[in-house]
């Protein structure tokens, strides 16, 4: 017995050795024997299940997940990864849920759990007419804040899980608190102003987004909102400018990782938006002609939108 111990240690070394240069095959084959000669060798199945993740063959990942956890049920890393691949994999909450809970009644002092399963609860999970749950997502990071009070994107996450379950004066308050904390966080400054433009605030929303681009200047979707907040203004030039500055930071990221603009793209998306926002400021500037120009723009990129703009302000 203790010989194949012994025996099954050193393949497991030898998969490690494997793992570090990448020859994932290679370090199956030694984990393989290890599992042979100890089945009960529950991290030998957790780095098989990782090797699978790897090799992007997810339940296969899960199998030798659940190996690993049957052999050592208080292994928290493997109920954490086990959890992460049923949520890629679109699988119901539950099965996700399930694992975040019992690493949670495994390490109940676990700050980073409850913000992990709050995450889980906000995002959209199978079924699909399962919505994000988001009275449970701000219960959970409650438990978060009382472990550990002192971090501010916690207060952060609360704000932005209230103000999507429309509660916007609570969410502006618990994101004080984190600017409080924190103050040179610009997407603190931002979400601050995602709020106050949702409050029709758009003064207070102009002085946060100012400070987000002041703090950090290379993101378009600081600069489309505050474009959005110019035009709520009746500041159109401005708004046009700030739009201009969005699409030529698109565009620049564009170039950057020679992203090809299909019509169902993230870029691509953001483009064509903002291409509408701003030939509507062009509109407004009683410049129509310009603003058609962008309309058609957004129309050759897939924007369906750009046909009722076209027909309203082009004819």
């Amino acid at each position: 017995m203790a010989f194949a111990q012994e025996k099954s240690n050193a393949y497991f070394v030898n998969a490690k050795e494997f793992l570090r240069t990448d020859s994932l095959n290679l370090a199956l084959i030694e984990l393989d024997s290890a599992t042979k000669l100890a089945p009960d060798f529950s991290e030998a199945y957790f780095f098989k299940a990782q090797i699978w993740e790897k090799k992007n063959k997810l339940r296969k990942a899960i199998g030798q997940y659940s190996l690993a956890i049957l052999h050592n049920p208080k292994l928290v890393a493997a109920y954490l990864s086990r959890a992460a691949l049923h949520y890629k994999l679109k699988d119901h909450r539950n099965y996700v849920l399930n694992d975040i809970n019992k690493a949670i009644s495994l390490q109940p002092n676990n700050d980073e759990l409850y913000q992990l399963k709050a995450y889980y609860y906000a995002s959209t999970l199978s079924p699909k007419d399962l919505k994000p749950d988001f009275e449970n997502a701000i219960i959970t990071i409650n438990s978060a804040i009382a472990i550990n009070p002192n971090k501010p994107e916690y207060y952060k996450l609360r704000s932005d899980y209230k103000l999507r379950n429309d509660q916007k004066l609570s969410a502006l308050l618990d994101i004080n608190k984190a600017i409080e904390m924190s103050e040179a966080e610009d997407q603190y400054y931002h979400h601050r102003s995602i709020i106050r433009f949702s409050m029709s605030d758009f003064r207070s929303a102009l002085n946060d987004i100012n400070k987000a681009i002041e703090l950090e200047d290379s993101l378009s979707e600081y600069y489309q909102l505050r474009g959005n907040v110019y035009y709520n203004l009746k500041k159109y030039n401005q708004a046009y400018n700030s739009y201009t500055s969005a699409i030529n930071l698109l565009f620049k990221k564009i170039v950057e990782h020679k992203a090809k603009l299909k019509p169902g793209s993230p870029l691509n998306i953001k483009l064509r938006q903002t291409l509408l926002l701003r030939g509507m400021a062009l509109v407004q500037e009683n410049k129509p002609f310009d603003g058609c120009g962008d309309f058609n723009k957004a129309l050759q990129m897939g924007e369906s939108k750009a046909n009722n703009y076209i027909r309203q302000y082009c004819r």
